[in-house]
């Protein structure tokens, strides 16, 4: 899967949340439309899986990292998968791809 921003866009991006946010954390938010069956059950299977919402989207980030790394790692040390294909972007509103 190509990447749809360059590291330095996000790196750009990431600072501007820093800027702009007050406390301890940065906050990034996921919707579910109340008229989709489909999101209405994720919704269902993440508050049934985990106590904490936000950790458990953070865990499956992760598992998708570790997912796009692993290929390049080695016993020794992680190298970053670097993948340099740029995808074109869509505006894909509330809808999951």
């Amino acid at each position: 899967m190509g990447y749809l921003r360059s590291e330095e866009e996000v790196e750009a991006m990431i600072i501007e949340m820093k800027r702009k946010s007050k406390g301890k954390y940065i906050t990034q938010a996921v919707t579910f439309s109340k008229e989709s069956e489909r999101q209405m059950e994720l919704l269902k299977f993440a508050l049934m899986h985990s106590t904490s919402f936000s950790g458990f989207g953070k865990e499956l980030i992760a598992e998708k990292y570790e997912s796009e790394t692993k290929p390049q790692a080695n016993k020794n040390s992680l190298s970053i998968y670097k993948h340099t294909e740029k995808v074109e972007k869509k505006n894909t509103g509330n809808f999951l791809l």
